[in-house]
């Protein structure tokens, strides 16, 4: 029996279409959403570690095994999935599907909108761990690449409102990214919008300035001057993305 956990928004479990009730706490749904995220076996010893940091190591030990046992009755029938012996603890590959992995692999095969179609909202935008705000990090990245990949194909194919479309979702996911904002820029000239294109220099730049301290990267003041020349054309020779 397969269970579906989602990462990527709030943490969700699902077996056989039906959403089960989460275990409560804090502590223990962030264990789950860390076992799905790392699946296979890890030392009980470590895990006691990591979730029970401030307290002695029997403890930390007896707490990782109410949460084990929590978690058991969590998945149920699925349970056999959540493999536990004196040693170890973990997800066993070919039981669980989560939907960051699905994402990953739908990338890699060049599925892109089905990719970005699993993404419901940040990663475990409901956990604040150390861990959880590295892993949210590089999917934001990750994600951005795609969004990137797709307005450059609908470019290519010269549907450049989609384009825009896309690299608009890219630049409002990474708001500090200048290549992101580069990309914007040019979609929007090429479809016939300098004066969205200046809108959307003039708000990276506001950010840039008020968040880092720093002005745009001559690269993008160089596009910037193409757009305002009426050259758009010129715009991808900047590095922004390919006509």
């Amino acid at each position: 029996m397969i269970v579906h956990i989602c990462l990527l928004g709030t943490l969700e479990v699902y077996r056989e279409g039906s959403k089960l009730a989460l275990p409560p706490g804090t502590r223990l749904r962030t264990l789950l959403a860390w076992l799905a995220l790392y699946p296979g076996p890890h030392p009980r010893a470590r895990l006691a570690a990591r979730f029970w940091p401030d307290v002695p190591d029997s403890s930390a030990r007896a707490s990782l095994r109410s949460a084990v046992w929590t978690l058991r009755v969590t998945l149920g029938p699925a349970s056999a999935c959540l493999a536990a012996d004196r040693a170890w603890v973990g997800l066993r590959d070919g039981c669980v599907r989560v939907d960051l992995h699905e994402f990953s692999e739908l990338a890699a095969a060049g599925r892109l909108h089905e990719a970005v179609a699993l993404c419901r909202g940040e990663l475990l935008h409901e956990l604040d761990d150390d861990w959880v705000y590295e892993e949210r990090e590089a999917h934001a990245e990750r994600l951005a690449g795609v969004l990137g990949q797709i307005a450059a194909q609908a470019g290519a194919a010269g549907d450049t409102r989609t384009a825009t479309a896309w690299a608009r979702r890219r630049a409002a996911l990474r708001p500090l990214d200048e290549q992101a904002a580069q990309d914007l820029i040019h979609w929007l000239a090429r479809a016939g919008d300098a004066p969205g294109a200046l809108v959307a220099y003039g708000r990276l730049r506001a950010r840039l300035r008020d968040e880092l301290g720093v002005p745009p990267s001559p690269q993008t003041r160089q596009l910037v001057s193409l757009v305002r020349a009426g050259q758009a054309g010129r715009a991808r020779r900047t590095g922004g993305p390919p006509d």
